[in-house]
């Protein structure tokens, strides 16, 4: 069994190398040609190539009608013969859609040609202007518009970094809409721009150096072409300037390449997607990449991967291509949740990732950000020593880690979850392809898994799933009693959608909920069942006050999801807790006898916690001091001198917190009962390790170890103060 796990992904590349080579002659469905704007080996044909071999290995794309098309690219080089050839000879291939360019050259002239094509056009193109300049409504764009680069950028500084002043620098003329859309996001986040310099004709490098020195700036944001970029960087650094340098394409290798590895860590930078994300989906779409093309992939190619994957479920509904791919919801994507029907026409994602680069010059992902709402903290990339030998080893934990580390992904579009280990046992409830779900369980031979299936058992089979980690680390689990089978002239019922409505919770967020702060509770509710549902409410308790909150809802469509608030204020204690949201809350609809017994409830766990002051991110060299607070009234801790414990400043108190995540800790954690003592040694200083903190102003605070840590070298820690 381990063996075969082994050769999976081996047989799985073999597979995709086979589709590559076939010729669509020899297929025997229907085709659908996809165009693209870009050379044979370019990024977005990589990207979309590798989405079109995994499509069509399952088989294809299944229409509205139960036609089976398979996908093909045509892909024609803008670079070799220009746009206009390229789209001409597009127009003569009947594809049903085009993806690209990277970039426009000659507005309005290339929109012109390109809207020739009267089909839907998805292209990675950043520029905010591209989709107000389109009066067709055939243009989307396939990643996240600048825009939101900018306010990811801005909330990044401000509410991560601390920073108030920042100054900007613009060395072209084309990044002009990216430094407006940070200017308007930072003025709204509070923060002052200024100086705001640009390198006018005639005007120096050198010069605009000497205008950033005399500033002496907390951050400085820049834009411009990487050539540029890396000069201006170089020569602050040379400088002796050591304020924060942020360059909204740091991660790419064209800037990476230009700087001395010793200068490049900590610049922060912006994307749509970064190879280093750590969630399932990039990492598997990254490992398979790397696999087939022997080479890392870009936020282009992740982005023209999603595309390919939006026109696929855009396929699969009835009525015209054009009016569907707006309609798309709540789709996994290689960059995140893509919400087409959620965003301004035209607009598919609004992913946005903030990197910092490392000491060995990789972009690490040090927050997300859907929209304006910032995701779940992303934990660091850590350097742990090999036990074995000493080596260091790069380790990057996954945004789903476990205790046993054993998570579970759907692969298809819609998978059955049943109460027992095969298939004569009854249906429960479904997942949906990209659905993520924890392994508390398996059979004894791991041909089968258990995960918390709301409130109860649910088992999957394993061939049928994506899974992350070693099976043999969960516990075994004993199958439920086997139910009595139904006649063999009679189809099993759990096969097929319940003739009623069937009422569940998909999912609830954010898990976050701020003491004395009115919550909002965004709760996605779903009728997985084939009738609608008539008039229905949806309720929870939230614990620790107990407080009631609902909403009703008039119906809700069969196959049909929808999104309800619940809102509140809690005041209690703060800490971890549970609250069951249940659907159909006071039994109105005739849900059948899963629906009414089994799915109703949903346990939806939240962080309840005090307000927060103050929070970012800081290395020390032996002798630096950190203010927590940062009022600039005076320092809390201090890596002393000698490089070899964390000290206080003043008569405030620290104390290692054991068995402890930084995500977890809250403020009546923090007891000035327990934080007792003055100083911890470098010995207990691991990596991921939590501290809490009394400050000299006398509030709560929490640090956590990010790097590793040797006697006389820098520690570099995370850190928030409450309120």
């Amino acid at each position: 069994m381990t063996t075969l796990r082994r050769l999976l992904p081996f047989l799985f590349i073999l597979s995709l190398l086979m589709v590559l080579g076939m010729s669509i002659s020899q297929a025997q469905s229907p085709v659908f040609r996809i165009g693209v704007l870009d050379d044979e080996r370019g990024p977005i044909t990589n990207g979309a190539r590798l989405a079109v071999a995994q499509i069509n290995s399952l088989g294809g794309v299944e229409g509205a009608d139960g036609t089976r098309f398979r996908l093909e690219l045509v892909a024609q080089s803008v670079e070799i013969q220009g746009l206009e050839q390229a789209v001409a000879n597009l127009n003569q291939a009947s594809v049903i859609a085009v993806l690209g360019p990277e970039n426009l050259s000659d507005l309005p002239n290339d929109l012109a040609a390109l809207q020739t094509l009267d089909v839907p056009i998805l292209t990675p193109i950043l520029d905010d202007t591209l989709i107000l300049s389109d009066q067709t409504g055939l243009i989307f764009r396939s990643r996240a518009a600048q825009v939101w680069r900018g306010r990811a950028l801005a909330d990044y500084l401000r509410n991560d970094l601390g920073a108030i002043t920042v100054a900007t620098v613009q060395l072209d003329i084309e990044s002009t809409a990216a430094n407006v859309g940070f200017t308007t996001a930072a003025d709204e986040e509070g923060i002052d721009i200024s100086p705001s310099l640009l390198l006018e004709s005639g005007n120096t490098i050198d010069i605009l150096a000497s205008d950033v020195l005399e500033a002496n700036p907390q951050v400085l944001v820049a834009y411009g072409a990487p050539e540029e970029v890396s000069d201006l960087y170089n020569t602050l650094r040379a400088a002796g300037w050591n304020g924060i340098f942020a360059y909204d394409r740091a991660g790419e290798e064209a800037f990476r390449d230009l700087v001395p590895l010793d200068r490049l860590e900590g610049v922060l930078g912006t994307t749509t997607w970064a190879f280093t994300s750590p969630d399932v989906a990039s990492n598997d779409f990254l490992n398979t990449y790397v696999r087939v093309y022997g080479e890392v992939p870009g936020e282009v190619e992740a982005a023209s991967y999603d595309a390919v994957n939006l026109l696929a479920e855009a396929i699969r509904l009835p009525g015209e291509l054009a009016a569907n791919l707006p309609a798309l919801d709540n789709i996994i994507g290689v960059q995140g949740l893509l919400i087409p029907a959620q965003l301004t026409r035209g607009e598919t994602s609004n992913n946005v990732a903030i990197v910092r680069i490392t000491s060995f010059g990789a972009p690490e992902v040090v927050a997300q950000y859907l929209g304006s709402q910032r995701l779940t903290e992303v934990p660091p990339i850590a350097i742990v020593p090999t036990p074995t030998s000493g080596v260091p080893t790069l380790v990057v934990p996954t945004a789903t880690a476990t205790p046993q580390g054993v998570v579970i992904t759907i692969t298809n579009s819609v998978q059955n979850v049943r109460s027992g280990p095969g298939l004569q046992y009854p249906v429960i409830g479904q997942l949906q392809r990209g659905d993520q779900e924890v392994v508390i369980g398996a059979s004894a031979d791991n041909t089968w898994v258990v995960i918390n299936f709301r409130g109860q058992q649910g088992w999957l089979a394993t061939y049928l799933l994506d899974v992350f980690g070693d099976l043999n680390t969960v516990p075994i689990v004993q199958p439920p009693p086997t139910p009595t089978p139904l006649p063999a002239t009679v189809t099993p019922l759990a096969t097929l959608a319940p003739p009623n409505p069937d009422i569940v919770i998909v999912s609830a967020t954010p898990n976050a909920i701020t003491v004395g702060i009115p919550f909002n509770i965004q709760v996605t509710v779903r009728n997985q069942g084939s009738v609608n549902a008539g008039p229905f409410a949806v309720a929870a308790s939230f614990p620790p006050d107990n407080l009631y909150s609902a909403a009703n809802l008039s119906g809700l469509g069969a196959q049909q999801q929808t999104v309800i608030s619940l809102t509140g204020t809690l005041n209690g204690s703060t800490g971890r807790y549970t609250a069951v949201i249940v659907a159909d809350l006071n039994n109105q609809l005739a849900e059948g006898t899963a629906g009414e017994a089994n799915n109703n409830a949903f346990q939806f766990s939240y962080l309840l916690d005090r307000p927060i002051l103050s929070t970012g991110s800081i290395t020390l060299t032996p002798g630096g001091g950190l203010d927590l607070e940062n009022n600039g009234s005076s320092q809390d801790v201090r890596w002393n001198a000698a490089g070899n414990a964390l000290e206080v400043v003043g008569a405030n108190f620290i104390v290692l917190i054991p068995n402890t995540n930084y995500n977890d800790i809250h403020y009546d954690a923090l007891s000035p009962a327990i934080i007792n003592q003055t100083s911890i040694p470098v010995t207990s200083l691991f990596t991921g390790a939590t501290i809490g903190v009394i400050t000299t102003d006398g509030r709560r605070g929490a640090m956590r170890v990010d790097s590793a840590v040797a006697p006389g070298g820098s520690i570099t820690l995370t850190y928030r103060a409450y309120q």
